[in-house]
């Protein structure tokens, strides 16, 4: 089942604020990396490698 943590609007400089529940869920910090990988055909947001 798919659980939404959340959304975003896209900036005129194409910039997204990651989502409260999204940040502690995946355990983003200020200053860290994340990465956009292509998983089965979708984009999926990842904690930095």
């Amino acid at each position: 089942m798919t659980k939404i943590l959340g959304a975003s609007k896209v900036t005129v400089r194409f910039s997204v604020t990651i989502p409260e529940d999204a940040r502690k869920y995946l355990g983003i910090k200020e200053g860290q990396t994340v990465v956009f990988v292509e998983e089965n055909g979708k984009v999926v947001l990842k904690n930095e490698l």
